[in-house]
């Protein structure tokens, strides 16, 4: 008997990949060896699953429940674990073997929600190996951005806080089925560990960052006006001493620089943070 063709469902930003080839070389670039533990997040119809089981210890996540059985049904096998589930609240350190201390992560994230899934990976960092994720290129182009061009903003300083991100290469659309409006580009995600503060610091650090960029228009000093007084004029001496002027937008400043200007804003002002603790 002929199985129904599997319907694309829209409210999932499901696009599924059909080039063969394609999924291969995302599957080469993780460098598998036989006791790597991977995720492989959207699983889909199965495209990259047909690389990576047999090669690793495997898990794999998947919300859409008739995808999630038929994949399941078709590679279920030893080493492997399939999960019905929404990836943004799942445990990832639950994945993680004790004879294995990290996680190779892979996936053609949702178009729709892979800002979240990028920042629910990041909040796992200290289970992770590498990730190698595909997503649209607009959001692609914002990872590995530069200061002072179109595409650097909060999600760009939030993911080189964590990770070193490289571009590996483009996707075209008609690599999907459906087909979507645009490209998608392949980025591999390596964490560092050079963390630029305490742990306790970075909700509130990402929240200044947030802040800064909610008005791209106008300058940093107008986005942060919630500041005291005090705080602002902390501000303004420390754009100062990194030789800004007083018309500097967050998208003209580097990580490290907003990093100092936390530190700066913060240091005494709110009696939560003290400096040693932020080097």
């Amino acid at each position: 008997m002929q199985q129904e063709p599997i319907k694309a469902k829209k409210k999932l930003s499901q696009h599924f990949l059909k080039d063969r080839l394609l999924a291969k070389r995302i599957v080469d670039s993780l460098n598998l060896k036989p006791n790597d533990q991977v995720l492989e997040i959207g699983y889909g119809t199965g495209a990259l699953t047909k690389f990576l089981v047999g090669k690793c210890f495997y898990n794999g996540v998947e919300l859409d429940q008739s995808l999630y059985l038929k994949v399941k049904k078709e590679f279920d096998g030893p080493k492997r674990k399939f999960l019905n589930r929404d990836i943004l609240s799942l445990d990832l350190s639950q994945l993680v073997d004790t004879d294995n201390s990290s996680l190779k992560i892979v996936g053609n994230l949702p178009y729709g929600i892979s800002s979240p899934i990028l920042r629910h990976i990041a909040h796992y960092i200290d289970f992770i190996d590498l990730a190698i994720v595909m997503l649209q290129a607009e959001v692609a182009d914002r990872l590995v951005a530069t200061p002072s061009s179109r595409d650097y903003g909060f999600l760009t300083l939030f993911v080189h806080y964590y990770f070193d991100p490289e571009l590996l290469f483009t996707v075209s659309s008609q690599a999907f089925k459906p087909q979507p409006k645009v490209n998608s580009k392949v980025v591999c995600l390596i964490p560092h560990s050079n963390y630029l503060l305490s742990r306790q610091y970075e909700v509130p650090f990402f929240q200044f960052v947030k802040k800064a960029f909610s008005q791209r228009r106008k300058t940093l000093i107008n986005c942060l006006k919630i500041l005291s007084s005090v705080q602002q004029e902390r501000l303004k001496f420390e754009l100062d001493r990194l030789s800004y002027s007083m018309q500097v937008r967050a998208e003209e400043i580097p990580l490290t620089h907003f990093v100092e200007l936390f530190r700066t804003v913060s240091l005494e002002t709110s009696g939560t943070i003290q400096k040693n603790t932020i080097d």
